[in-house]
């Protein structure tokens, strides 16, 4: 397997005495860092559907797997293979329905049978949420695991209304200028926000991502404008910086 070339290539970095200076002295906690910053530059080129570089990102992503394995191989925890057994095992268990011959009525009946499989021997369903998660990815996380056992809004627009209250609530600190209870507040509109997308089956960080591009997009223009206006940006006043905003976007 040419798999096996890449452990090799990773086992000779690592060797105690011929091994690279920099990459003997890694640790997990080193390491992890950069396979995060590895999952950032694969989602990147999977948004921009640059094919060449996705392989070449999940390459790098590939080895971080394998990094990560080699230290703990030589802690005598795991290996690489223990890892491919281990995600093996767990995905076959996970769907009985292609590998066995278990039967589900539909994908809402599927969903709440492998968020049951996942939630054996625990205190609680969120339980297994990493607390290292981004905090959009965590909210998002919560939102869908209890809404999985019905805590849930009935429709649509519930899920809205909601985010008209959290806003009532944050205007009312605004005006008496209550700080603490301001960020509490802004903290509740936000993830009330993030249900908002979950309810409606979109994910929020690509709705983000594309609010991001399309601002920045809108803001290139805005500054060719007014460098071709002979125009200094932090000279502009707010109507006037409006002015030239809705002229961007028509």
């Amino acid at each position: 397997m040419k798999v096996n070339k890449l452990i090799k290539i990773m086992e000779k970095l690592r060797d105690p005495k011929n091994g690279c200076p920099w990459d003997k002295l890694q640790t997990m906690e080193s390491i992890i860092p950069h396979s995060i910053e590895e999952v950032y530059e694969v989602a990147e080129q999977v948004y921009s559907k640059n094919y060449k570089k996705l392989k070449e990102e999940l390459g790098d992503l590939l080895f971080q797997v394998v990094y990560l394995s080699q230290i703990a191989s030589e802690k005598n925890k795991f290996d690489f293979s223990d890892v491919v057994e281990s995600i093996s095992s767990k995905m076959i268990s996970r769907h009985p329905h292609v590998f066995k011959n278990k039967k589900f009525k539909n994908i809402k009946e599927f969903k709440l049978w492998w968020e049951k499989s996942k939630n054996k021997k625990k205190y609680s369903i969120l339980e297994d949420i990493p607390f290292t998660y981004p905090a959009y990815l965590e909210a998002n996380k919560i939102q869908k695991k209890v809404a999985s056992v019905g805590f849930e809004y009935n429709n649509d627009l519930e899920a809205l209304d909601k985010v008209y209250e959290e806003l009532e609530e944050l205007k009312k600190e605004v005006r008496v200028k209550n700080k603490i209870k301001i960020k509490e507040e802004l903290g509740d509109l936000i993830f009330a926000t993030l249900d908002v997308s979950r309810k409606l089956k979109l994910d929020p960080e690509i709705i983000l991502k594309k609010a991001n591009n399309k601002f920045s997009k809108r803001w290139k223009k805005l500054e060719k404008i007014a460098k071709k206006e002979k125009l200094e940006l932090n000279k502009l006043s707010l109507k006037k910086y409006n002015s030239l905003w809705n002229k961007v976007k028509k």
